[in-house]
């Protein structure tokens, strides 16, 4: 992509982005980012790797990677305080 990122910083804006755009499980974004179950008996009852639904996000991560940024104005995140 030649963007100069962290591996951190980009792993830290999909999390986001599955959690706040989209409607995936936590667990399936997680498992995207190969997290580990740091709980034994979680983890000892763990059967699926949730492929089909970590490749679903994957292709909506990779359509939104993709395609064009939004052009905003500077004003549009702004809001007046006491506005009637």
């Amino acid at each position: 992509m030649q963007v100069a990122v962290t591996v951190h910083g980009f792993r830290a804006s999909f999390r986001t982005w599955a959690a706040e755009q989209t409607s995936f499980a936590r667990e399936v974004g997680e498992q995207a980012l190969a997290h580990t179950i740091s709980d034994k008996t979680e983890r000892a009852y763990k059967r699926t790797s949730l492929f089909d639904k970590r490749r679903q996000l994957m292709t909506a991560w990779a359509k939104y990677v993709s395609s064009a940024p939004v052009q905003r104005r500077a004003r549009d995140n702004v809001v007046a305080i006491g506005a009637r």
